[in-house]
């Protein structure tokens, strides 16, 4: 026998050799408890298990803080190497050189379309990686998955053949389904493993945008700051000459000249910021539908790759007996 504590209420309770790795109800709380063997399991230190060792390998390798720093870095150099061309060749007085170069706001609003552009071309990375993954077989019926051993094998095979081919999101959810079904051995339990996994993956690609919608929200944000700045100066400078005694005309020409410079770079800010947003939303639109897509056929695949290989034991009929329909 082996005796064993709830990891819930700390209860003891007592299970058959054969019931270790299982899963039993305790009967002081209710809970789903795991059967060990806690006489063997004293250090709080222990090993981890094969899933958890290659869940927590996955996501190193894939730290988002890495890879946020990253794109953050490449969206400076594709930034200055923009403006250290466009300053050098673009003429002051075009239409182009008004709208990207004339006062601060073209200047974060083209930064912050250059950042979402990044992170939107890093989605379409996961995405492609991810339906390519599709193509691939973690596993077939003639994949052995009858004992723990031959379940750990199978897991870090997946994860090989998930590192050739870049597959960060596939094989993950193959593996936490494998590991939960050598502890359970059920295919109900792998089940509800696997819709937790698909409800995790929608939760963390919604997460995935968040940043994109703050942008499309502060650039026109933007623009309108830049308009109002616009027109705050041109009726500042407008005032500061019709407030006195004008001796010259050309006093009040050179101050309508400078208040319609002053206007035609508050409404220039609004365009590029509107022209920018537009831009943004369109694309993160198109490449989120995508992304909504490609975890749907991971969901049916994975579902098929998992629940229609694992083995279950049946019962043979006995002589005699019939089939209910």
């Amino acid at each position: 026998m082996i005796d064993f504590s709830c990891s819930h209420c700390k209860g003891r309770m007592q299970a058959s050799d054969d019931s270790l790795g299982y899963y039993a109800i305790c009967p002081h709380c209710n809970h789903e408890v795991l059967v060990e063997n806690t006489a063997n399991n004293n250090n709080p230190a222990s090993e981890k298990s094969v899933e958890q060792q290659i869940d927590i390998e996955m996501r190193s390798e894939g730290g988002e803080t890495k890879i946020a720093f990253l794109l953050l870095i490449i969206s400076i150099l594709i930034y200055i190497s923009f403006y250290a061309a466009f300053l050098e060749w673009a003429d002051p007085a075009s239409m182009a050189y008004r709208l990207l170069a004339a006062g601060w706001v073209p200047y974060v609003v083209v930064f912050l379309t250059i950042l979402s552009m990044s992170m939107l071309t890093h989605r379409l990375y996961l995405i492609h990686y991810s339906v390519r993954a599709l193509g691939e077989t973690y596993l077939s019926h003639s994949t052995p998955l009858t004992t723990d051993t031959e379940i750990d094998e199978s897991m870090l095979m997946i994860r090989d053949k998930a590192k050739l081919i870049h597959d960060a999101n596939v094989a993950k959810r193959i593996i936490s389904a494998l590991g939960r079904f050598k502890h359970t051995h059920s295919i109900r339990e792998a089940e509800d493993m696997l819709k937790a996994s698909t409800e995790r993956a929608f939760n963390e690609m919604e997460a995935g945008y968040t940043i994109l919608r703050v942008i499309v929200w502060a650039v026109p944000i933007l623009g309108f700051i830049g308009t109002v700045q616009g027109v705050s100066a041109s009726v500042g400078g407008l005032a500061g000459v019709l407030g006195k005694e004008v001796e010259d005309i050309s006093q009040i020409t050179n101050a309508l000249a400078n208040v319609t410079k002053d206007l035609s770079f508050a409404f220039d800010t609004t365009l590029v910021a509107l022209i920018a947003t537009v831009i943004i939303m369109i694309t993160m639109s198109l490449v989120e539908r995508l992304d909504y897509s490609s975890l749907d056929r991971i969901e049916d695949y994975v579902d098929q790759q998992v629940l229609l290989n694992l083995p279950i034991k049946v019962g043979t009929l006995q002589a005699g007996q019939k089939t209910e329909l």
